[in-house]
């Protein structure tokens, strides 16, 4: 994969969640995910195929949800970066709150001083938007950064924000990237655990170049686009429920880790700001 990465991120994850009317099938009755549900959470002699075998459709069909993905990267100049990226979804209405920390950039512009001195990097490491499915995208002013006085703007973002660009990776693409992670032949159980609540499998197989070129021309490029570039090998786990959804997709090589952990399905819910507490620009 290729080591430019963090930027990749910062531009295209921001927005993960932003294509929700694709997110989920709104007439299909979303999986149940605890550990109490479903007589036909075992797998029986299917075993790890059988929980594979849905782990796309399982994943489209979900629309309310919490994901926090984890990603850490190692650059030859620029050492280790960490990012962390918390997408709350909610299906009614239909919405997107991403909130992304980065502390190397809070820290870049706590040292470089202008806008926000006086910020803690923490607070200027923190971005957060709200995606609605209609609409123009609102910026949190938290930080205050913003040109305006109220808690959130409509339009565009403040200097210092993180970018947003039209290159964005929206939650359609992940049934596509769980697509893929199915059709890996060396995947196997390696044990159980509970990932928030919920009872799963964990399996773990790895990609090579070649299972990267044989794999379906639309999950190739859903996979590329998360990972910023697939090009060689890369270990993947999969923490699966009964019911054949992943609760958990981490991917690693020698240069870069995701972690994707889902929580909170079907109860997923935050307050969309008032019109009197949102400033156009």
């Amino acid at each position: 994969m290729k080591t430019n990465k963090p930027v990749l991120f910062a531009a295209g994850s921001l927005t993960l969640a932003l294509a929700l009317s694709a997110c989920g099938a709104p007439d299909e009755e979303a999986p149940a995910t605890s550990s109490d549900s479903a007589d036909d959470g075992d797998s029986g002699g299917g075993g790890v195929l059988e929980l594979l075998g849905d782990l796309a459709s399982r994943t489209e069909a979900v629309d309310n949800y919490t994901l926090d993905m984890d990603i850490t990267s190692t650059d030859p100049e620029l050492g280790e970066t960490e990012m962390t990226f918390t997408y709350e979804v909610m299906a009614d209405p239909q919405a997107a709150q991403v909130t992304v920390y980065m502390p190397a950039m809070g820290e870049m512009f706590a040292e470089l001083g202008g806008p926000g001195a006086g910020l803690s990097a923490e607070e200027m490491s923190t971005s957060t938007v709200i995606v609605p499915a209609e609409g123009e995208m609102l910026v949190s002013n938290h930080n205050g950064l913003q040109e305006a006085d109220t808690a959130w703007v409509r339009g565009g973002a403040g200097e210092g924000q993180q970018p947003v660009t039209d290159s964005m990776f929206d939650t359609s693409e992940l049934p596509k990237v769980a697509g893929a992670v199915a059709s890996i032949d060396t995947i196997e159980e390696t044990g159980s655990e509970e990932v928030d609540g919920v009872s799963t499998t964990v399996l773990e197989g790895s990609f090579t170049a070649e299972d990267l070129d044989e794999l379906e021309p639309d999950q190739r490029s859903a996979l590329d686009e998360l990972v910023g570039g697939a090009t060689g090998a890369m270990d993947v786990s999969l923490w699966v429920s009964d019911d054949g959804f992943p609760m958990r997709m981490d991917f690693s090589d020698d240069v870069s880790s995701i972690s994707m952990v889902y929580s909170q399905l079907g109860e997923t819910s935050f307050e969309m700001p008032s019109e009197d507490e949102i400033t156009d620009l």
